[in-house]
């Protein structure tokens, strides 16, 4: 679980970085290690994020550095019979991610492509008219199997779509939901005494992955969601709660029975520049606390991580440059540091270049 919280905060700083005006952002995963005193640093992975002149991102690529030997060398049989070097090349990628916008620009779709350029998934986003965001949905273009062509298109290639369609007998309609001009979802509804639409039925093509419904107060706080996976069965829901402020101070999640299942909750320290965010469990043990202290302008300046009884596992800083972007994740493993006193060697350095 601590790994998955770092990970998340590393990716969460990324959109606070002022982008505008930049092509390209690289960030440079290094493993740190100390043999015989002096430190050395491995580049294991990178990632390589493009942006246009709006300032969007449009695409994100992970490469992994470390090629493996099988990928570096090839038998060759003859008169030069014997492992051969096959290429000289220092990455390969893992996955890419490619987005795109609306006109008002709003992610509009997210998709995810593996080593071979093949497609893992395509997300789609959906919002109303405060523009907030109130759907996402994530399929697997390869196992859709209800293609269905309409006549409005976005340069030659429809986004997505609605189609209502009412019964015969006018007491109900059928409502498609189409993306990338494949039909995923389909609700019927009837209606009630008061014609009042009642949802009925609900069909989900084999190829969604999940669908999550956002709810908003008229704050526009995001008050709790909801997520259904294969056929539409239910993979649970979240709920959150906020200060004064419009701060999230709360976040409880509940499996697909409804039980409760996890509670993030924040306890923010404003004249400390301080906040303290406890996980804990269905039967409310702490499994862990992440303790994050702020520098005078406001930013990320050090994370700690603990376990549920405050020992500390990890810490991470953060420096900047004059513009105020990041530039550098230093990641201590506290628990090896604890072996030796002088040992003082972060396990990891993310760098941070920009063009």
């Amino acid at each position: 679980m601590v790994v998955q919280l770092k990970t998340l905060k590393i990716i969460g700083v990324l959109f606070f970085i002022p982008l505008f005006g930049l092509n390209t952002v690289k960030i440079k995963a290094y493993h740190v290690f100390e043999n015989f005193g002096a430190e050395t640093q491995e580049l294991k992975y990178s990632t390589v994020m493009n942006y246009n002149k709006k300032g969007l991102m449009v695409d994100s690529t992970i490469y992994s550095h470390e090629i493996p030997l099988s990928k570096k060398y090839v038998y060759v049989t003859g008169d030069d019979e014997g492992l051969k070097l096959q290429r000289t090349y220092d990455k390969e990628i893992v996955l890419s991610y490619k987005f795109e916008y609306d006109n008002l620009k709003r992610k509009a779709s997210t998709s995810l492509y593996g080593s071979n350029d093949s497609i893992y998934w395509r997300e789609h986003y959906k919002y109303d008219d405060n523009n907030f965001q109130y759907k996402i949905i994530r399929f697997d273009p390869k196992k859709a199997i209800n293609p269905e062509m309409i006549d409005d298109k976005k340069n030659g290639e429809m986004v997505w779509a609605e189609k209502y369609s009412y019964f015969e007998d006018g007491k109900g309609f059928e409502h498609k939901e189409l993306y990338n001009n494949y039909c995923l979802t389909i609700t019927s509804y009837y209606f009630d005494s008061l014609k009042t639409p009642i949802k009925t039925k609900e069909y989900f093509d084999p190829s969604v992955i999940f669908q999550t419904i956002y709810f908003h107060d008229e704050k526009g706080n995001l008050t709790h969601e909801a997520t259904s996976g294969y056929l539409g069965a239910s993979l649970g829901s979240k709920k959150y709660e906020y200060d004064k402020y419009n701060r999230k101070i709360k976040e409880v999640i509940y499996n697909e029975k409804g039980e409760l299942e996890k509670t993030y909750s924040t306890v923010i320290d404003d004249e400390s520049h301080v906040f303290y965010e406890y996980y804990s469990d269905s039967l409310v043990n702490f499994l862990a606390i992440k303790e994050t202290r702020l520098d005078s302008k406001g930013r990320i300046f050090i994370e700690a991580i603990l376990d549920g009884q405050d020992k500390l596992l990890e810490k991470n800083v953060f420096y900047y440059d004059k513009n105020e972007r990041i530039i550098e994740i230093k990641k201590y493993d506290m628990i090896r540091k604890n072996i030796s006193e002088d040992y003082k060697v972060p396990i990891q350095v993310h760098t941070y270049e920009y063009d």
